[in-house]
């Protein structure tokens, strides 16, 4: 299956990110770069140095180049230039940025040389602008002038786009490479078995930085709630824990079922192994981590934010609580432990079954398309 039509106009691609840490952009990223280098020259450039965070760094294809700028902490001046005369040195037919990386294309778009330069919007419009002037500024002058093409990921990131930048915008679903027949290794099959207390205990898999804005001091709060009211069930934590206070409440609770396990390289046999993917976010673009759930048949329990209602329909691969406050939210993880096993058994083959569009060969072939027409305009 080829990602371009009849026509191939583009030859290589510049990807533009600030690290390789373990997020959702970074994951993205590095499976949208293993994707497009199948049929194009494919550069990673990473402006952090990779000494320091190279997460993902195991994980990027042999088939493209990876290139650090070695930032210095805080605002790097001299950062724009080097990446302005990469740019004019090796003229890629795309630059394409992500995150802050935005920031130090500055010098770049100003001469574009026949360069198509575009940037996806990973959350909420206003909240990945960011609030100081110099950087939502820098967004809308660029994109209002067709500097850099915007790129949403969802209906509601489109949406959120059109309110706070007054335009309209492309979309493309998020993608991720999911291998639905990936095996669970032994060692996790094992941990397993201390995860669940009986054959009927049901395991959530929290799947997301430890953050304010991931909310998962909530989702304990929920979870020994439930297990006072009786149900069998235990949390797994899974991610940095880049909040030291949260972290501090949820390790503060000393209970079986509240299990942090920090970050790991291998979260997809975590959530095969799972019964649900629980998410209770205030804001949300449109989760990695919600399609490698639903690409090995984990059930989303989830906040109706941001992409998240573009995949899940409620009561049907999966639950949407009514809105973000904890009742809410109380009541739809006790909607999911309502299911019976054969319920439980169908629901997640209806996950499963609505994975493809989300898939990152679709994602790609889109994002293919888009930057083809932006180098013929």
């Amino acid at each position: 299956r080829s990602l371009v039509g009849s026509e191939m106009c583009i030859r290589d691609s510049l990807e533009i990110i600030p690290q390789l840490s373990s997020g959702g952009g970074e994951r993205f990223v590095v499976d949208l770069c293993n994707e497009l280098s199948k049929e194009h020259d494919v550069t990673l450039m990473v402006l952090h140095s990779l000494d320091k965070v190279d997460f993902y760094l195991k994980e990027v294809s042999n088939n493209v180049r990876v290139v650090s700028m070695n930032k210095r902490m805080g605002l790097d001046i001299g950062l724009l230039f080097r990446v302005y005369r990469y740019i004019r040195r090796e003229k890629p037919d795309v630059v394409h940025t992500h995150l802050r990386a935005i920031m130090y294309i500055a010098f770049a778009i100003m001469r574009k040389n026949g360069v198509m330069h575009c940037h996806t919007v990973h959350s909420a419009a206003d909240k990945e602008a960011g609030g100081s002037f110099i950087s939502s500024g820098m967004r809308k002058f660029c994109f209002h002038h067709g500097w850099i093409t915007p790129i949403t990921i969802s209906a509601e990131s489109l949406h959120s786009f059109r309110k706070y930048y007054g335009m309209d915008a492309p979309m493309i679903f998020n993608g991720r490479n999911v291998d639905a027949g990936m095996l669970v290794s032994d060692e996790v099959k094992e941990q397993f078995k201390q995860y669940r207390h009986t054959n009927k205990t049901r395991v959530l898999i929290s799947l997301a930085r430890i953050d304010p804005v991931k909310r998962q001091t909530l989702l304990a709060r929920v979870v020994m709630r439930l297990k006072r009211e009786g149900y069998d069930l235990t949390v797994l934590f899974i991610g940095g824990e880049r909040d030291a206070q949260m972290t501090a409440e949820l390790r503060s609770y000393n209970d079986e079922a509240i299990q942090l396990l920090g970050e790991l390289h291998n979260p997809l046999e975590y959530l095969k192994m799972g019964d649900a993917y629980a998410l209770c976010s205030s804001y949300e673009g449109m989760p990695i981590s919600l399609i490698e759930a639903i690409g090995v048949g984990c059930i989303p329990v989830c906040t109706p934010v941001g992409g998240i209602v573009d995949v899940v329909h409620n009561g049907e691969n999966g639950f949407l609580s009514d809105g973000i406050g904890e009742e809410s939210y109380y009541k739809t993880v006790k909607r999911f432990l309502s299911l019976t096993d054969v319920q439980l058994k169908d629901m997640k083959q209806k996950a499963l079954a609505t994975y493809g569009p989300f898939s990152m060969y679709e994602c790609a072939r889109n994002y293919v398309r888009l930057f083809e027409k932006g180098i013929k305009k």
